[in-house]
């Protein structure tokens, strides 16, 4: 009778290092203080993977970072509300920091902390993220960007406009008076200015879920609310943008001509598209804005697909574009809107029939639609032998 060899199931403790980080990025928490103790090799990987994130409201991870001070060298990302006390909390400076982190739902702040923040952590910071809507005034909002001058390695940037202020019965002609007023504070023709990468105008959320503002005289933005992203008064080079994500027709009217040469990848989130979103809409889609380097576009809306944006620019480099959205609006509703996108994708490349570089058409939704609906609503992309395919949003899952 063969003899049944019975293998240990344990993980092995020599793992090579970029497998044993790979295995450490799934455990959180105590277990990961666990892992540290098991042998030597296995110290040094848990503790980055422990001590990698900072939730500076986590008491009990900030007893562990005072009980070793040592541990703050594996800091690498910082997060905490607009009240939270960043700064008090970081002793001693965090050499290996490169992110910083606003988390919550509604900010609700004059931003004194965050500038502090913002100014103790400038010296390493690469990146820095709102990750929610903005309540605070103008004054305070542009505060906030001087701040952000004092990062001279800062490359991305996640920064919602104040899209819900703190007076909310302001007509919109007294906001503007407001944002015009407080871009006084802003220096104009500042030289030597971070260059940033990637650049975002919307909440994280919104990116794959659009949702419109609870205030009806702000569902609308208009172009003074973008009025800091002017030349001469932002305090950020904006030329060598890589990735933006926006969320309305008046920051793209605002934005995308002054960046047109470098950007590779545009977001464009919104709710609802309509004609009166776009000022300059006649305009531009006579004199389209071509962005020779963009490759991957992404629209995202949450009732009517983004169409108007496809006639006011135009990509002939473009290689993949992703349209999503999370409603349960069957996607034969779509049908028509879609072949109308069809067409507007098939003229993005002025010079040629079709963008000879497309290949790939990714629907992302709740309920995919099969391969031959998708052929009925691109047919002109498939009959140049684009692939049309469908996913099912990860955000419902």
């Amino acid at each position: 009778m063969a003899s049944t060899i019975v293998l240990p199931r344990q993980i092995p403790l020599w793992l090579c290092p970029e497998l044993l980080g790979e295995y450490l990025s799934y455990i959180r928490g105590v277990d990961l203080d666990s892992c540290s103790q098991v042998c030597h090799y296995w110290s040094e990987p848990a503790k980055m993977a422990r001590f990698r994130v900072i939730d500076v409201d986590d008491s009990y991870l900030l007893t562990l970072l005072e009980s070793n001070p040592r541990h703050s060298l594996y800091i690498c990302c910082v997060i905490g509300g607009a009240q939270s006390m960043f700064a008090h909390t970081m002793t001693p400076y965090p050499i290996r920091l490169r992110s910083l982190e606003i988390r919550g739902y509604d900010v609700v702040s004059t931003g004194d902390r965050i500038n502090q923040a913002i100014v103790a952590f400038s010296p390493t910071i690469t990146s820095f993220t709102i990750h929610s809507c903005l309540r605070m005034s103008y004054s305070a909002f542009y505060g906030l960007l001087q701040s952000l001058t004092h990062c001279k390695l800062l490359e991305k940037l996640t920064l919602p406009s104040p899209a819900r202020i703190l007076d909310e019965n302001l007509t919109p002609e007294q906001r503007a008076e407001e944002a015009n007023a407080a871009f006084q504070t802003l220096p104009h023709g500042t030289e030597d200015k971070v260059k940033l990468s990637f650049m975002q105008l919307i909440p994280t959320s919104y990116r794959h879920d659009p949702q419109y503002t609870h205030n009806p005289a702000m569902k609308t933005p208009h172009t003074w609310m973008y009025g800091w992203l002017d030349p001469e008064i932002c305090p950020f080079d904006l030329h060598e943008l890589a990735t933006l994500v926006i969320g309305s027709a008046r920051a793209a009217e605002v934005l995308l001509p002054r960046i047109s040469e470098h950007l590779t990848r545009l977001q464009f989130c919104l709710p609802f598209d309509n004609r009166s979103s776009w000022k300059h809409y006649e305009y531009l889609r006579r004199s389209p804005i071509i962005l020779s380097s963009l490759k991957h576009l992404s629209m995202t809306f949450h009732i009517r697909p983004s169409k108007y944006i496809l006639d006011i620019i135009r990509a002939p480099a473009i290689k993949t574009i992703h349209i999503e959205w999370n409603t349960s609006i069957s996607y034969s509703t779509y049908e028509a809107q879609f072949q109308r996108i069809d067409r507007q994708i098939s003229r993005l490349d002025d010079s040629h029939v079709f963008p000879c570089h497309l290949s790939n058409i990714r629907l992302v939704t709740i309920f995919c639609p099969d391969a031959h609906w998708c052929t009925q609503a691109f047919p002109v992309c498939t009959l140049f032998g684009v692939n049309v395919s469908s996913y099912v949003s990860t955000q419902t899952l």
